[in-house]
């Protein structure tokens, strides 16, 4: 398939009809305890694993986390959801709930929703780190004014996780592309309901707390990116699957994409991870040292001389800045902490190819098209 770079004027529907959901997001619990100085014993007495690289941050307490307001049934009961480009299931907590997990979260009552039904069939969601187990529904889903009706919801009924690990959202919102057997993807109904002017939607995440980060429906915001959208193919039905053709250091070949690398783009992983077959190398080439806490450290005074990562796709060069796959803290000792957004991923291959997941702190420094009518994603670098 040929590169294909698109003008922004080009592509632009009438920016007006876009519907944006505001994305907060809140510091995860690895950031408040580092910053406390809590984090060691933490560690000591959870014994958690500190590697982080999950697909999907149900137990993963490294994550920061952007969250997006949604409203189900009639009238409406309201949820923050995780809006996840790695998943395909729509879920909730619902009162049928008894798991820890769903105590301190917002419960959605069905009996309290004119225009749900279900006929009890059962779903159940496995994650890298665990599972759900619920009950399929059917009901509204409303986002920012914008009403799909009839939409396929898990009801949660088993919840994993414990009062540390546990995720501040009450639920997921999966945005990948529907599986064989599957539960059909809210992407997917806004579609068949022909509410959007196009098949797409994009996320803009920024680093800073609160408000500010967005993803949009049905097309793009020029505002939120720079030059033009560099396209690329993805496996039609995957989670966003698509081919780097290569990948560098400091403008240096690697070589470790010589027969290609397979990734995938996922808003639900917050890291950039590696195949770890090659990660300790990349740890040692950007000159990161392991700390106390599992936790690969570079000095704060040096970041602009790191070196930059750059990730070929269909002919486009993606530079990743220093300053985006690194992470800062402010210690309450007055202390700057910084540590790499980077870590193994959970699998060496991934269709024979080496397997990155290009999470957010990737998207964070590259504006994200996900064109499912055209089974591509696009990437434009951000507007700062």
């Amino acid at each position: 398939m040929m590169k294909v770079l698109v003008p922004i004027l080009a592509f632009l529907a009438i920016t007006d009809g876009l519907i944006r959901v505001p994305l907060m997001k809140f510091k995860s619990l690895y950031e408040q305890l580092l910053e406390e100085g809590q984090l060691k014993n933490f560690l000591t007495n959870q014994q958690l694993n500190s590697d982080g690289s999950y697909n999907e941050p149900l137990l993963n307490y490294k994550d920061m986390a952007y969250f997006g307001q949604i409203s189900v049934g009639t009238p409406p009961q309201s949820f923050s959801v995780h809006f996840d480009t790695g998943s395909t299931h729509l879920w909730i907590n619902s009162v049928y709930c008894k798991s820890e997990a769903c105590t301190m979260h917002h419960l959605f009552n069905p009996e309290e929703s004119s225009t749900y039904h279900s006929n009890g069939e059962p779903f159940s969601v496995h994650y890298v780190t665990g599972s759900l187990t619920g009950v399929i529904g059917y009901d509204t889903v409303s986002l920012q004014g914008l009403k799909v009706t009839n939409q396929e919801i898990g009801l949660s009924i088993n919840e994993p996780g414990n009062h540390f690990a546990r995720p501040l959202h009450d639920g997921i919102m999966g945005m990948a592309f529907k599986q064989p057997g599957g539960m059909t993807p809210i992407v997917d109904t806004m579609i068949q309901e022909n509410l959007l002017e196009e098949p797409i939607f994009a996320f803009y995440l920024t680093n800073s707390p609160g408000h500010g980060s967005e993803v949009v429906f049905g097309g793009v915001d020029p505002t939120h990116y720079t030059g033009e959208i560099h396209w690329v193919p993805v496996a039609p039905g995957s989670h966003w699957q698509l081919v780097m053709d290569s990948f560098e250091i400091d403008h240096q070949e690697t070589g470790w994409c010589s027969d290609g690398c397979s990734a995938i783009v996922d808003t639900g992983t917050s890291l950039l991870t590696c195949p770890p077959q090659f990660v300790n190398e990349l740890y040692q080439k950007i000159g990161a040292q392991a700390n106390e806490y599992g936790d690969y450290v570079v000095d704060c005074n040096n970041l602009n001389n790191l070196p930059t990562l750059t990730f070929i796709m269909n002919g486009a060069h993606l530079h990743l800045e220093p300053s985006f796959y690194t992470l800062a803290y402010h210690l309450n000792t007055g202390e700057k902490y910084c540590r790499l957004g980077i870590e193994g991923s959970h699998e060496e291959y991934r269709d024979g190819q080496p397997f990155w997941t290009l999470g957010d702190i990737f998207i964070r420094q590259f504006y994200t098209v996900f064109d499912q009518g055209n089974t591509q994603v696009g990437f434009a670098k951000v507007a700062l």
